[in-house]
């Protein structure tokens, strides 16, 4: 059985320009992915299971305002939105790579996932995003 709760409050009190039925939307995506990911038997951290979350929520183009933008962060476990864009990052280097990445959380996480897919150690990955977005940011180029 599968029982999500929503607190009412929060779409209630909901402060954003966005209406209800686009929020409420969103949280869907967002929790509903919570539902059919893997999550490596309680292994994988919780700011990874969020950003995988949030990556469904961006891919799905209902990222609400305030998400943030390619390469924010101080860390690519960061969580949510921050850990949402580098895996954006990500699954363009790899295709399908948060796809391949929660199907290798099955049974267990290990943060080597990240090397086997990419060829690289994920703080590896980490610098190359920072790098990337760094550059468009000096040119005037993130949107």
């Amino acid at each position: 059985m599968i029982r999500l709760i929503l607190a009412r409050f929060f779409l209630r009190d909901y402060p954003g320009p966005m209406d209800l039925k686009w929020i409420f939307t969103s949280l869907m995506h967002h929790e509903m992915t919570h539902v059919f990911q893997w999550n490596g038997e309680g292994k994988t951290p919780a700011p990874l299971v969020e950003g995988i979350a949030d990556y469904t929520v961006l891919k799905a183009n209902y990222n609400p305002p305030g998400f943030n933008k390619p390469g924010s962060g101080d860390r690519w476990d960061q969580g949510y939105d921050y850990t949402a864009r580098f895996l954006e990052y990500c699954d363009e280097l790899v295709p399908d790579f948060v796809a391949k990445l929660n199907n290798m959380m099955r049974k267990t996480y290990d943060v080597s996932f990240f090397q086997n897919l990419t060829g690289k150690p994920v703080e590896e990955v980490w610098k190359d995003y920072k790098a990337k977005y760094a550059n468009k940011a000096s040119e005037g180029i993130i949107s």
